[in-house]
């Protein structure tokens, strides 16, 4: 894990002042090398082969620069037979024997950056390193590189923000910074390497799948155990993030570490958290995140962020960071996109399976009897025959979008992420939305504000492929194949207990302190957002409009740091 940087030109200094900026992705070794036409910089946090793996790596004209891990490039340097030793000289010779085709052989989480003539940059499967860029240059964060645009809101992203939390690649909330989207490289245009694809393998048996699953979900986990620093776990005390810490103590020493919000009981896992880890013998720490540390954090956190991501987890995760003593933890992301674990999915199933014959009529006393939440707009979708499903963390509609930010508002663009696939339509489109910008986001920017690694073994492209080959009623839902691999390894307390999301008490806090009527205090000065809508969905509260809220918060408090 660290931090890579590049400029056209022959500009050290300049280079070397934006790695400045992002020190807190590695501080263990900083370099610059330059052939005139571009110049390249690393900051790095050392993990694997701590004394030789530095960067960036320059062979003749040629420049190479990466952030991440490649968890096989010791396999490949014996299939190839490579004269390399590190994992940017692993790259650099399959660069010469490959091209860009060269980049389908990794198996890992990784930016990569080559010039060979031209600017070529690479990004991983799932989105997991972040690699933002302009006309000249190119960053792990965007704080770089906003000393090269003038900062200006990108409206269309801004409108990705408030339907799914965050802008969405290739787009950033700054005009004229972009971001790779995952799976894609860029040499002048933007080009897909990788994509997920539904194959379905019809000889899957429902008896045999759970083996399969736990086989391939061990194999990830043992390769995330590579390198030369300890490494330990988040551990919720849910079934994902417990699964992963049993089979990774198996291997390995795991210490484990939790959060908690006293006084706030249904927010508080910690005590399934002990539990776990007194069953498995490890270690477990476990912190908590007051009212006083959520507000003396916020602007540290907004930094941590970059861009704005209205997942109030955000400051959890921040918080955990700021006291785990290690450089690598594992973290359960993924698995309730890939076996369908949220109960919202359940209810998105029962639409494929509905049918009404009087669905005109009914359209038409939907529209006379309008009502401003998720389920009205959603039985309109149905009745009009549209895309019901857009995305598990859709938050403002298209309707609402347009009613808060006026001649501001921009129609998201949602079908690119919709294949046809039935229920595998949900895992895809939150592959790419909901953990693609927002989940890896928050594993990457808040752990590395602290210089920590995360690591997330249910996102391994093995894994996943294999899941988008099963057939529908052999995946089926609710985790239960997650949950007949956890019997072997967890109590039936921990397996079977109702589901709680990693979020914070946020609401209760901006409320005791007076925190909402910030929102129409602020939105006077920019006049960005409609302001009757504002106090609408102030005074309704919670009850209809609790995510609103956040991300209407959370975007003032931006926007007053940043422009204001």
């Amino acid at each position: 894990m660290c931090a890579i940087f590049g400029i056209i030109g022959e500009n050290i200094e300049f280079v070397r002042n934006s790695l400045n900026l992002m020190n807190n992705r590695g501080e263990d070794f900083s370099d610059v090398k330059s052939n005139t036409k571009y110049t390249f910089g690393f900051n790095r946090l050392a993990i694997e082969n701590i004394e030789i793996n530095n960067q960036p790596l320059k062979i003749d004209d040629k420049l190479f620069v990466f952030n991440g891990e490649i968890y096989n490039y010791k396999e490949l340097i014996d299939k190839y037979n490579l004269n390399a030793k590190t994992e940017i000289e692993v790259i650099s010779k399959l660069w010469e024997k490959f091209g860009v085709e060269f980049v389908k052989l990794l198996d890992g989480m990784f930016a990569i950056a080559i010039f060979d003539k031209k600017l070529y940059l690479f990004r991983d499967e799932f989105g997991k390193k972040p690699l933002f860029f302009t006309k000249y240059a190119f960053s792990s964060d965007i704080k770089p590189l906003l000393t090269l645009v003038e900062k200006r809101i990108n409206y269309k992203a801004l409108s990705e923000y408030f339907a799914y939390n965050s802008s969405i690649a290739p787009n950033t909330i700054y005009e004229g910074i972009y971001k790779l989207p995952s799976g894609c490289y860029f040499d002048g245009e933007i080009k897909r390497w990788y994509d997920f694809e539904r194959i379905e393998n019809k000889k899957i048996k429902i008896e045999n799948v759970a083996y399969d699953i736990e086989n391939l979900l061990t194999d990830s986990i043992k390769k995330r155990l590579m390198g030369d620093v300890e490494i330990g776990s988040l551990l919720s005390g849910g079934v994902d993030s417990s699964l992963i810490v049993a089979i990774a103590s198996k291997y390995k020493k795991i210490d484990t570490f939790s959060i908690g919000y006293d006084g706030f009981e249904n927010y508080d896992e910690r005590k399934y958290a002990k539990i776990v880890a007194n069953y498995l013998g490890v270690k477990n720490f476990d912190f908590v995140l007051t009212k006083k540390k959520f507000f003396e954090n916020f602007e540290n956190v907004l930094d941590s962020m970059q861009e704005i991501i209205s997942d109030s987890s955000f400051f959890a995760a921040y918080e955990l960071a700021q006291n785990i003593p290690l450089k690598v933890v594992l973290s359960g992301e993924g698995s309730d996109e890939l076996f369908l674990g949220y109960r919202r999915y359940d209810e998105y199933l029962e639409f494929f399976k509905s049918y009404l014959p009087n669905k005109k009529w009914l359209k038409k006393y939907l529209e006379r009897h309008y009502e401003d939440i998720k389920e009205w707009e959603i039985f309109r979708r149905f009745f009009n025959d549209e895309d019901v499903f857009r995305g598990i963390n859709e938050t403002f509609f298209d309707r609402q979008i347009k009613k808060l930010l006026k001649k501001n508002a921009f129609s998201v663009e949602y079908k690119r992420f919709l294949k046809g696939w039935g229920s595998f339509d949900f895992t895809y489109f939150d592959l790419k939305v909901w953990i693609g910008e927002v989940l890896l986001s928050k594993l990457d920017k808040m752990f590395m504000s602290n210089s920590i690694e995360a690591r997330s073994p249910f996102l391994d492209r093995k894994l996943v492929e294999f899941v988008f080959s099963l057939p529908e009623e052999v995946r089926g839902n609710k985790k239960w194949i997650i949950k007949e691999i956890a019997k072997k390894y967890l109590p039936k307390e921990i397996i079977f207990r109702r589901k709680k999301g990693f979020a914070i008490p946020f609401y209760e806090w901006l409320r005791e302190e007076g925190e909402l009527k910030r929102i129409i205090d602020i939105n006077r000065k920019t006049k960005i957002l409609n302001e009757e809508y504002l106090k609408e969905i102030i005074k309704t509260g919670h009850k209809r409009y609790k995510q609103h809220i956040w991300s209407l918060y959370l975007f003032s408090r931006w926007i007053e740091k940043e422009f204001l």
